[in-house]
């Protein structure tokens, strides 16, 4: 579930564009790391810092993780290294993280140190051009499913005459933490309310579901823009009900689902559905559960519902829906 954001930093194909001291004909020709070594001095770089940042999905595990690729240094040379090329990385979090949630108005948090181990001592061995070391995340058990976290990391120091590229010696690589569940989905089924949507008319919305613990997400509307539980107008969407948030929790083993309004302030609380008598098709139970093999959620719950969890026409406000994976978000 880890999004990998490159093909392959190993192979010859990389062109990520420069722009800096080591700008040359290379970089107008797409060459990517190779320098013009009769205008230029040889130089070190992160190919990937000419992104602002770099994502990468993180399981909910107690197991460590190995994030590779990311940490990778390239020689600007025309030609391969003569004699090991010795290169220092600082951990340079706060600094690069201020900057860039300044600049973005975002709240991302630094990863903590205990929680993560990279290598600052890197060596690019006599004829390569570059090198690359793993970043171990050892749990994310205690991280927020819901924050982001960063790690920031500076090349300080370079020998053999080499020198570091300005414009290439920052790398910034934020982390996220999702679950099995985590996703695009396709939300279809029926809403019932008894003024809004008393015909129980069908609906197919598209959602996500964003991860909110080892076992739960959170229901994202993209149409409004926020956490929400989506509701409906004659079958058409409308936004929204105050205080009202679906978030769904599944058991492990068992794969049982279970909504629960998780809303700040909220008073009103969902309950399974057992049973509604469908004018057409009779009397339906339903069972809310994760389906693995389909990678569907099949949730039918709402509140003010009859004795058991049973519908109660003109009085309860109720869904049926069938939610299906579309791809990770």
């Amino acid at each position: 579930m880890k999004k990998i954001l490159f093909i392959s930093l190993l192979t010859a194909s990389l062109s990520v564009a420069f722009t800096g001291c080591l700008k040359d004909k290379g970089f107008d020709n797409n060459k990517y790391g190779i320098n013009d070594p009769d205008t230029q001095p040889p130089g070190v770089g992160f190919p990937l810092a000419t992104r602002a940042k770099n994502d990468w999905g993180l399981d909910v595990s107690g197991s460590p993780q190995t994030v590779s690729g990311l940490v990778y240094v390239n020689l600007e040379s025309g030609k391969a290294a003569s004699s090991d090329v010795h290169v220092a990385l600082t951990n340079n979090t706060a600094a690069l993280l201020a900057a860039y949630n300044t600049a973005n108005g975002t709240s991302i948090l630094p990863l903590p140190t205990a929680l993560y181990t990279v290598p600052t001592a890197l060596t690019i061995g006599a004829g390569s051009t570059n090198t690359q070391v793993n970043l171990i995340v050892s749990s994310t058990l205690t991280l927020n499913s819901s924050l982001q976290y960063a790690v920031g990391l500076t090349i300080s120091s370079v020998d053999g005459g080499y020198k570091i590229a300005e414009n290439l010696k920052n790398l910034f690589i934020v982390f996220g933490v999702k679950n099995q569940y985590d996703g695009k989905y396709t939300m279809k089924g029926q809403f019932y309310h008894p003024s809004n949507d008393p015909a129980f008319s069908p609906h197919s919305l598209t959602v996500e579901m964003h991860s909110s613990g080892p076992n739960s997400v959170r229901l994202y509307w993209p149409l409004v823009s926020g956490y929400n539980t989506p509701l409906t107008v004659n079958g058409s969407p409308a936004c929204c009900f105050a205080s009202q948030e679906l978030s769904v929790n599944i058991t492990p083993g068992t794969n049982a689902a279970a909504a629960q309004n998780t809303a700040v302030g909220a008073t009103t609380a969902y309950l399974p559905m057992s049973g509604y008598n469908h004018p057409v098709l009779g009397p339906l139970t339903f069972n809310n559960r994760w389906d693995p093999a389909t990678k569907k959620i099949y949730l039918a719950f709402g509140y003010n519902l009859g004795p058991g969890g049973t519908f109660a026409l003109g009085s309860s406000r109720a869904w049926i829906d069938t939610f299906t994976r579309t791809g990770p978000r």
